[in-house]
């Protein structure tokens, strides 16, 4: 009962909708399960949804069905995976308003689209966009569940299977299934990168964030649908002509627990929030939640690198090639430009900011060089400048601003790297 009355309101309540206008730039979350983001890159998330006008996109791979498949075994009849999804799509709300500071609409708009001949769950909510393919669970070590035919991403990439079934489709063998519910991997790389596509922004640069394929050093021992998510993000930029204007950052997922906390309070705070939100689309469907398992160890920290530069710019509706003259998606306005490719270096900032009181980050340095801080206002209004000279590209930098701000309010920092490089970060600075 639960499930029916959510999703009636879900088709009726909601308020408003999104337009191409609305956005001058986007970014993607490229995952395997509904509660990847919330526990491994939840500070960069939430530090993109607070770009203004910012569009996140969140594409999630697997249904993390567990091997339940289409079953439910919670006296509320709800399947298990419908519970997980509504749970990620409750945290990507809450972090909506959060970043926003618009007043909270009841539900987000829940349709079915056909994106590539394949139908997939769509929720747009303020300044966000969930797709869930719901592919099946494939364990933790890819090779699957007998009770959904030992389908895995990791499987399905190697051609140890010729296709995978949505949940609630499955047929033996998968490659029999439903032609709208049944991908193979060259259909479900090219299904992401229409995804891709069909939510940019034009004559911008995006970046996707995904977790690390450096498997050997970097993010050792983690799960094999988070991995091979991360190869089917890199498979679909890839495609030819390449979406060059698409970078992706590899974050340490299970593994990052064992380098330590990195996140300031209120990142941490955001995090567990996010995280409690994925919990309670299972709570209120009766099934046991993760809240006080092993999973809250992941919660004080993010790690990533880098493993894609973007180059050039996203192109108009209907093309592919960077090179291509940017239009900005309709008529009467001027393209987009961006003087600095956006790359992350912020990996952590004090918090909260106070007035008179120092601040500081912590910044990745992405190559040696000259890296110039600025804070400016709401408005725009540039306060002051510092430069700090970068030597050792491989050990992180810790920049203390030489000025307090003297106010309370909202404002942005901006780093600039070699006049090459960019990144910004909205600060709020309370007394």
């Amino acid at each position: 009962m639960v499930y029916r009355i959510l999703f009636t309101l879900l088709t009726v309540c909601f308020v408003s909708l999104q337009t191409t206008a609305q956005f001058t730039s986007v970014a993607f979350s490229i995952q395997a399960h509904e509660d990847d983001w919330q526990l491994f890159m939840s500070s960069k998330i939430v530090a993109d949804m607070n770009v203004s006008n910012r569009k996140l996109v969140f594409i999630t791979l697997t249904a993390g069905d567990g091997s339940a498949g289409a079953a439910s075994y919670a006296p509320s009849n709800v399947p298990f995976y419908l519970s997980r999804e509504n749970g990620s799509v409750y945290s990507s709300k809450y972090a909506a308003d959060l970043t926003t500071g618009t007043t909270p609409q009841d539900v987000p708009l829940v349709s079915t689209v056909t994106i590539n001949g394949k139908n997939i769950a769509k929720y747009t909510y303020k300044n966000t966009v969930n797709y869930f393919l719901r592919l099946p669970d494939g364990n933790g070590n890819g090779t699957g569940f007998n009770n959904t035919g030992n389908q895995s991403l990791e499987r399905l990439r190697g051609g140890t299977i010729a296709a995978m079934n949505v949940v609630g489709y499955t047929t033996s063998p998968p490659a029999n299934g439903p032609a709208a519910y049944t991908y193979t991997w060259s259909q479900l790389t090219a299904t992401i990168r229409q995804i891709i596509l069909n939510e940019r922004i034009t004559g911008t640069q995006s970046w996707v964030q995904a977790a690390s394929t450096n498997t050997g050093s970097y993010n050792t021992g983690d799960h094999s649908d988070h991995i091979y998510s991360s190869w089917a993000v890199q498979d679909a930029i890839a495609i030819a002509p390449a979406l060059t204007w698409v970078g992706v950052n590899g974050f340490r997922d299970y593994n990052s627990s064992s380098f330590g906390a990195n996140l300031n309070s209120v990142d941490h705070e955001n995090a567990s929030a996010l995280f409690g939100l994925t919990n309670w689309g299972l709570i209120e469907a009766q099934y046991a939640t993760n809240f006080n398992s092993g999973h809250k160890v992941w919660l004080p920290m993010d790690y990533f690198q880098v493993l894609i530069t973007p180059s050039g710019m996203a192109p108009f509706a209907g093309g592919g090639n960077a090179n291509e003259t940017p239009d900005n998606g309709f008529a009467g306005k001027s393209p987009v430009t961006t003087e600095f490719t956006e790359i992350p270096m912020i990996v952590k900032t004090t918090g909260p900011a106070y007035v008179d009181k120092e601040f500081s980050m912590i910044i990745s340095p992405y190559e040696t060089g000259t890296l110039v801080t600025s804070v400016l206002t709401e408005s725009g209004e540039k306060l002051f400048d510092q430069k700090t000279e970068i030597t050792d590209k491989n050990a992180p930098l810790m920049v203390t601003l030489t000025h307090s701000i003297k106010a309370a309010g909202t404002y942005t920092i901006r780093n600039i790297l070699n006049d090459k490089y960019s990144e910004t970060r909205k600060i709020v600075v309370v007394r």
